[in-house]
């Protein structure tokens, strides 16, 4: 528990501040990088990272880095890691290898001998899989220096658990959680998606007011690790189960879509949300103020395959807030980095990220329009 890690924090391309801010409110410190955070850390700052962080991808612990010109060499170091620490309870292994510059560029062969490394050090057969339970190994090979990490996650952090109903091109948990932290929203103000689509957005927000850790009730892969420290991560649960707090917010959720809103209903059970979620079948064209207070709408307005199928509910949305919606703020995303219609107030584009493959941007009422 006394060992000091090197951790990085993975995050999706353009969350990288939002996550910097997020782990420096952990009361951690570290250093922003391309794609993540990077910290030195035990076992306790590993924990917290899992547990708490609402953007992270995954999170890796550097095992170790040496240089390789050749496959014997290859074998010969890595077989030098304590592999059996976190490979001890492993039927199988996924590894991931990147290869730039490096004299060893084929990365299915890279995999191959680092697998006969582990299982050298295991002194049995671990082979290679697919499975998406088994642990995984992150290797990146630059300029003939390979780098090897272990995932601490067990998978991607941005699945809650919560999603057991499915809706077209669901916003990933992780997007939706900064997309909430983008608007700028003060967890006190009414919160509305008037496109809620299957309720991330919304659940998202929800947890965010009620200040719960997005990996409470899920399993993580160094709870199977030969150093887990199972009385640290009992505490740690404890710790975040007393940070649990009523909403001072109201969420409302609207859609066109009956199974849409359904979905909704659905996911929000089990995201164990719905005393805090009013939901409404209606047409955004039809859309009054869901508060008297006026409050702010963040949302994912559907745009299709095609420019044209975003028009219409964009202007829609748009008229909305010529009208009864003028006084609240707006967050939303958009493939585009110019929108479809003419809102009564100047949208500043302050971030882009991917989603479904695709480049959006974030959109968000200018401050005092």
């Amino acid at each position: 528990m006394a060992s000091v890690f090197e951790i990085f924090t993975v995050c999706p391309p353009g969350l990288e501040d939002l996550l910097a801010r997020e782990i420096t409110e952990l009361g951690l410190s570290g250093k922003k990088e391309k794609g993540g955070f990077a910290l030195q850390g035990g076992l306790k700052e590993l924990y917290l990272l899992n547990l708490w962080s609402r953007l992270a991808n995954r999170v890796l612990l550097k095992v170790g880095r040496f240089r390789a010109t050749s496959f014997q060499e290859l074998v010969e170091k890595a077989s030098r890691y304590p592999w059996e620490i976190y490979f001890s309870q492993a039927s199988g292994i996924r590894i991931r290898v990147t290869c730039r510059k490096s004299k060893l560029y084929h990365s299915e062969a890279v995999a191959e001998r680092i697998a006969r490394a582990i299982s050298r050090r295991l002194g049995r057969e671990i082979p290679l899989t697919k499975d998406e339970e088994a642990p995984l190994l992150v290797v990146r090979l630059f300029r003939d220096e390979i780098f090897l990490k272990v995932d601490s996650s067990g998978g991607d952090l941005f699945r809650r658990g919560y999603k057991v109903a499915k809706g077209p091109a669901p916003l990933r948990e992780n997007l939706a959680a900064a997309l909430v932290m983008f608007s700028g929203w003060d967890e006190k103000a009414p919160f509305f998606d008037p496109f809620c689509g299957t309720g991330t957005i919304l659940i998202e927000a929800i947890w965010i007011a009620m200040n719960r850790a997005p990996g409470l009730k899920r399993s993580f892969a160094f709870e199977k690790w030969k150093n887990f420290s199972p009385s640290l991560w009992e505490e740690l649960l404890n710790q975040a189960q007393k940070c649990l707090r009523e909403p001072r917010a109201r969420f409302y959720g609207n859609d066109r879509d009956p199974k849409a809103v359904q979905a909704t209903f659905q996911n929000a059970l089990a995201a164990e949300v719905t005393p805090y979620l009013n939901l409404e079948i209606k047409e955004v064209a039809h859309v009054l103020p869901p508060d008297k207070a006026p409050g702010f709408v963040v949302t994912n307005p559907p745009f299709g395959g095609r420019l044209g199928l975003a028009k219409k509910p964009l202007q829609e949305l748009a008229a909305r807030f010529k009208g009864p919606l003028r006084e609240w703020q707006l967050t939303l995303i958009f493939p585009k980095k110019r929108l479809p219609a003419r809102f009564p107030f100047p949208l500043n584009m302050v971030a882009a990220f991917e989603h479904g493959g695709k480049k959006v941007f974030v959109f968000k009422r200018k401050d005092g329009s």
